[in-house]
């Protein structure tokens, strides 16, 4: 833990949605971003980092940068309060990944990735149909 990332990220396995394993939240995850303070809040589904198939020998979705990517799918659903452009989104995914230590190569891959590609997720992602977050 940090002082930019003060909560473990506690979830439990959600089942498989849309051919990945899927993980719920199960308590409020924040982290203090450049834009403010961030909180995913519980029930919140995510995948970890969306890293097609093909590539997971070298990325697995639920890698060290695992936490980075549950801000970033955050910040990419219809679900979040934040109102910010992708580009934001994807800066905030690369400031987090260094936050929580992920080696420069690494995270400087993953975010090009995530710049080639996101455009395809961001804020069309069915994952969450069911979230209904507590009140």
């Amino acid at each position: 833990m940090s002082d930019k990332f003060p909560d473990r990220a506690e979830f439990a396995l959600a089942g498989i949605r849309r051919g990945s394993r899927t993980f719920m939240l199960t308590a409020p995850f924040r982290y203090d971003s450049r834009i403010g303070w961030l909180t995913v809040p519980v029930g919140f589904l995510t995948d970890g980092a969306s890293i097609p198939r093909i590539f997971w020998s070298i990325f697995s979705p639920t890698g060290s940068y695992f936490e980075a990517a549950l801000i970033h799918d955050y910040l990419y659903s219809n679900v979040s309060t934040w109102h910010i452009d992708r580009a934001m989104a994807d800066k905030i995914f690369l400031d987090a990944m260094g936050e929580i230590g992920v080696g420069w190569l690494t995270r400087k891959t993953i975010y090009r990735a995530v710049r080639l590609g996101g455009w395809k997720g961001y804020k069309k992602s069915k994952l969450q149909d069911d979230f209904q977050p507590d009140e």
